[in-house]
């Protein structure tokens, strides 16, 4: 699955439970955490806890970053295409199986004679590209090999953005259920009592705190 098919994945997610017990007086849903709906889709929890502006907040998170992801793969895909063919263009390559090494080495080299030169003076024969019409490539001017360059840059640089992004989506997942977590022990606090002790021997006061759940 690609990272397009995950990110729509999350998008759409939507998690239900139901349970069968009898009569539809009987009927209820089984309990899950707080901590772990919000897990799942970062808001639920806040929501099933009434704190509709928490749950806002993450869920208003969650979509920018999913947009966010998505458009950032949508444009290092369309960069990636017309470099692709901007180079089969000025550079007469054939671009069909290759992989990303041979996109870089093109922007960099203005043929493949001049590559293959090179690298057997570093002795780097592994390297080498074979002297065929499947791996021939000859710039037809300097600028727009610099051109094709700058074009594969963006691509990549769209393609770590979204990287990025996606570190984002899974920390707001974390951080809507460590909030969760915290707003299910508050709201289970029945009753707080302070305590005042004087200790005469120190000639302190101090205060203690119970809380009773």
């Amino acid at each position: 699955m690609g990272k397009k098919q995950i990110v729509t994945a999350l998008v759409l997610t939507q998690v239900l439970y139901t349970q069968q017990l009898g009569p539809a007086e009987d009927q209820q849903k089984p309990f899950i955490s707080p901590a772990l709906k919000s897990l799942v889709l970062p808001g639920w929890g806040e929501y099933s806890l009434d704190n509709q502006i928490r749950g806002r907040i993450f869920v208003l998170s969650e979509t920018v970053l999913l947009l966010s992801i998505l458009g950032s793969y949508s444009f290092a895909q369309r960069e990636e295409t017309e470099y692709k063919a901007y180079a089969a263009e000025h550079a007469g390559i054939d671009p069909t199986g290759k992989d990303r090494q041979f996109w870089v080495d093109i922007g960099n080299y203005s043929s493949m004679f001049a590559f293959n030169e090179e690298h057997l003076r570093w002795r780097d024969f592994n390297a080498l590209y074979e002297d065929n019409d499947t791996w021939a490539w000859m710039w037809n001017s300097g600028n727009n090999r610099v051109r094709f360059e700058n074009m594969r840059i963006a691509s990549d640089s769209w393609k770590k953005r979204g990287s990025f992004l996606i570190g984002g989506v899974v920390l707001n997942h974390i951080v809507s259920a460590i909030d969760a977590l915290y707003l299910s022990r508050i709201s289970n606090i029945k009753k707080t009592v302070v305590y005042p002790n004087y200790n005469p021997h120190a000639d302190k006061m101090a205060l203690s705190l119970t809380v009773y759940f």
